[in-house]
């Protein structure tokens, strides 16, 4: 009896192994996010962001593959890309293969993150190859652009995780008015972000935990603040009690991203990639 109840619990441990890293980390799913927002322009309603993260490309296989299809059927205003774009200098390559259906009306903008920084090329060369692939690059700078005449600002910021990141810098000569769009690539940004004059944050680098315990929740978040943070959308209510501060009006959303490194184990929760419709009003 023993003997049977090791072999069923070596099985069942085996079987968790398997899904873990065979299954989950290919299961990409479209996560459908309705976010809304006081004071979102008349012309902004509606408005839709694709929003990746982590995508750490090297080389063009099963995740890059299925990520291609799903990009392929979305129509976007905009895609928001929050760091750990490549792992390998032939990352920018397959990048541009994946995205090669999906073209956004205002085009692709980027931020880098903390494994950008370990690539194989400098961090000027891996700007420099996305750009070339037709990503934006803001860092610690702003573009504004006028979607039906209407100010959108994107505000970008070097990576929070490595303290790169330079808000007064990014946002200086910010337009006035309009909707103001922040994006970096870990939730640590929100200790100097919030309470500036942003709408809507997007970030990722938590791959949300990537391994997640029924009632614990996720194992490891590799934050430097412990803001319980994990994945999905919050609002201004479940932001201020994060930060123990009102901060009011603000919104955030964490993508818990496509891939990873060398290994990619994930558990109750898959990849995934958001898109965003803004609407305008509150929260129902």
């Amino acid at each position: 009896m023993v003997n049977i109840l090791g072999l069923v619990a070596a099985l069942a441990v085996l079987g968790l192994v398997v899904y873990g890293f065979l299954i989950e980390p290919y299961r990409i799913q479209l996560s459908r996010v309705d976010i809304h927002i006081e004071g979102l322009p008349e012309s902004l309603d509606g408005f839709k962001i694709c929003h990746l993260s982590d995508t750490h490309t090297s080389q063009y296989g099963r995740l890059e593959r299925k990520l291609s299809e799903l990009l392929s059927g979305i129509q976007a205003d905009l895609c928001a890309i929050t760091g750990d774009l490549l792992n390998a200098p032939a990352g920018k390559e397959v990048l541009r293969r994946v995205l090669g259906a999906f073209a956004p009306k205002l085009g692709i903008f980027a931020v880098p993150g903390n494994g950008d920084y370990k690539s194989a090329i400098s961090i000027s060369e891996c700007i420099g190859e996305l750009e070339q692939a037709g990503i934006h690059i803001l860092q610690n700078s702003s573009i504004t652009l006028l979607p039906n005449g209407e100010n959108l600002s994107i505000i970008g910021v070097d990576d929070p995780f490595l303290g790169l990141d330079d808000v007064d810098r990014a946002m200086s000569g910010l337009a006035e008015g309009g909707f103001k769009l922040l994006l970096a690539h870990s939730p640590d940004i929100l200790v100097k972000a919030a309470g500036r004059p942003v709408d809507l944050i997007l970030v990722g680098h938590t791959h949300g935990g990537q391994v997640r315990i029924p009632v614990i929740g996720p194992l490891w978040l590799h934050c430097r603040y412990r803001l319980g943070i994990s994945g999905g959308y919050y609002g201004p209510e479940a932001l201020s009690r994060a930060l123990k501060r009102d901060v009011r009006g603000l919104h955030v959303y964490v993508n818990r991203g496509v891939a990873s490194g060398l290994l990619n184990p994930r558990f109750i929760c898959p990849p995934e990639v958001a898109l965003i419709t803004l609407h305008r009003g509150f929260q129902r």
